[in-house]
C-alpha cells in the first residue's frame, strides 16, 4: 500500500528510533514500514539492512551542516542582484551504546578480531562507507531518513561515566548518491495502521448563509477534522463520539452573491469526496 501522510498535525515526538546500515547503494525499503516493534521493523526493512543496535536516549541523533553562508552580490545599480549558493557538507552524529565488534569497526574505522575475540584497533583508521536508514517512531506514526552513501567514523572520545551508559559517538558524513544527498519522508502512518479516511454523505441544510451552523453526516469524522467549503475553512467544528456527524459554522467568502462549493472533510487519514453546497449571500 502507498504511504498515508498526515496533513492535520504532521508533528513528531520521536519516543523510539532505530538506525540500520547496509552496503553502500542499497535501495531504500518500500514505505510505509511496520513499526509495531523491532522484530516487525526488521522484517519490513528486509535484507541486507542490519540494525546498529542501541543508541543514546539522552543524546539524540544530531544533524549538522558545514559551509559558508550565502553571500549577496550586486552592482553599482543594484546592490542586491543575487546571492551565492555555497556548497554544504551534511553530517549525522549517532551515539552508539552497544559495545560490539561491529560498533567498534564503525567508531575506530575498521579493525580486526583477535584470536581470543578481542577487537584490534587499526593503526590507520578508514571511514566505513555504507547506506544508512534512520526510523524515528512516534506511536503509530514515523519518519524515515535514507542515505545512499555515508562515511562513518568516530567523532569524539569515549568517557567511562559510572552514572551513565557509556557511548561511542560516530559521525556519518553524507556523501550523496545517484538521486541526491538523501531522502526524508513526511510524517506517515505505520504499515499496520488501518487507514480510515472520512466520508461525507449528507449536509443539512444544503445551503446556508455565512455564520450559520450546518451538520455533516458520514463516517470517520473524528477530531481533529477540518471542514472545507471550497477553499474556505469552516470554524467552530464539533464532532460526535461515533464519528458520524460534524457540526460546523459556514465561513464568509470574499466573493459576493451565492457561491456554489464542494464541502469536504479532512483528517489525518485523508480527505473525503466533495458534497455540493451553496453559501447563501443573496442581497
Amino acid at each position: 500500500m502507498a504511504p498515508t501522510y498526515l496533513t492535520k498535525d504532521p508533528v513528531l515526538v520521536p519516543n523510539t528510533g532505530y538506525v540500520f546500515c547496509a552496503p553502500e547503494g542499497t535501495p531504500k525499503p518500500t514505505l510505509p514500514l511496520d513499526i509495531r516493534n523491532l522484530r516487525t521493523l526488521r522484517e519490513s526493512v528486509g535484507f541486507p539492512w542490519e540494525s546498529i543496535g542501541n543508541t543514546s536516549l539522552e543524546n539524540g541523533i544530531a544533524h549538522e551542516s558545514e559551509g559558508d553562508d550565502p553571500e549577496v552580490l550586486g552592482t553599482w545599480q543594484n546592490p542586491s542582484l543575487r546571492t551565492t549558493n555555497p556548497p554544504k557538507v551534511y553530517t549525522v552524529t549517532l551515539n552508539l551504546a552497544d559495545f560490539t565488534v561491529e560498533t567498534y569497526k564503525l567508531y575506530y574505522g575498521g579493525g580486526q578480531v583477535a584470536a581470543d575475540g578481542s577487537f584490534v584497533i587499526p593503526n590507520v583508521p578508514a571511514a566505513s562507507t555504507k547506506a544508512m536508514l534512520i526510523v524515528a517512531v512516534d506511536g503509530d506514526r514515523h519518519v524515515v531518513e535514507y542515505y545512499e552513501r555515508v562515511a562513518l567514523i568516530g567523532a569524539e572520545g569515549v568517557t567511562y561515566d559510572p552514572s551513565a551508559l557509556t557511548e561511542m559517538p560516530v559521525k556519518a558524513t553524507v556523501l550523496g548518491g545517484v538521486a541526491g544527498l538523501g531522502e526524508i519522508s513526511p510524517v506517515m502512518w505505520g504499515k499496520a495502521v488501518v487507514v480510515t479516511p472520512p466520508t461525507v454523505t449528507a449536509i443539512n441544510p444544503a445551503s446556508s448563509a455565512p455564520g450559520t451552523r450546518v451538520t455533516l453526516t458520514g463516517t470517520n469524522l473524528h477530531a481533529p477534522v477540518t471542514i472545507w467549503f471550497g477553499i474556505y475553512e469552516g470554524t467552530e467544528v464539533t464532532t460526535t463520539p461515533t464519528g458520524t456527524q460534524v457540526t460546523v459554522t459556514v465561513p464568509t467568502p470574499v466573493e459576493t452573491g451565492d457561491l456554489s462549493v464542494q464541502v469536504k472533510a479532512e483528517t489525518n487519514f485523508g480527505e473525503s469526496t466533495g458534497q455540493a453546497f451553496t453559501i447563501d449571500q443573496a442581497p
